[in-house]
């Protein structure tokens, strides 16, 4: 699926020592996002991994739920924290779970990114866990078929201070996932280089 409608899917940025017990950070502008993070899960990072999704997508998409995602739905209130303990949960035992901040598909080019407050539940709540950001961009660049670029950055628990609070711990992961997703955009555009996972 993925050959017929990319060209090539290619990446930068540290692999972390291990993928388990972290937290993931996406940025969420298209409906091919999650089955770009199947193929890196897979293929690079070989974690024990599973995604949340918004609840009308996995019921409109059963293939996302096959491969490992997990619904939210966040016209209810209980049903947001009842998806953000399974998360907790299953970074307590040892898994890796991939989060969109956003919450919803928006725009490549919007800002700000506009996260809500959920993946910073989970790192108030769980302990010792890793939070890594990984940007993607979708880019034509004279070919019939986009490109793909993602970005993996460092963890960035060690930034957080134990004064903030869950607003301001908010408002601190956009900004450090918005820098990272700017400096991918330009590291496309200078033609940096880029390993080529497809």
């Amino acid at each position: 699926m993925f050959r017929f409608h990319f060209n090539h899917l290619h990446y930068t940025g540290p692999l972390p020592a291990s993928p388990n017990h972290t937290l993931f950070l996406v940025n969420h502008s298209a409906w091919w996002d999650p089955l770009i993070i199947f193929l890196l899960n897979k293929h690079l990072l070989k974690a024990d991994g599973y995604g949340m999704m918004h609840e009308e997508g996995v019921k409109s998409f059963p293939i996302f739920k096959r491969i490992g995602t997990f619904s939210i739905n966040r016209s209810n209130p209980k049903d947001v924290i009842a998806s953000l303990n399974y998360a907790k949960d299953l970074l307590d035992n040892e898994k890796a779970v991939w989060m969109f901040p956003q919450g919803e598909e928006r725009p490549l080019e919007i800002r700000p990114l506009g996260f809500q407050p959920g993946a910073s539940y989970l790192i108030e709540k769980t302990k010792q866990i890793q939070v890594i950001p990984v940007s993607l961009y979708y880019t034509f660049e004279g070919t019939r078929k986009p490109n793909v670029y993602v970005k993996l950055g460092q963890n960035l628990m060690p930034s957080f201070g134990n004064e903030q609070n869950r607003r301001q711990r908010t408002k601190h992961v956009e900004k450090l996932c918005t820098d990272q997703l700017e400096e991918l955009k330009r590291e496309v555009i200078e033609k940096h280089q880029f390993h080529t996972l497809f």
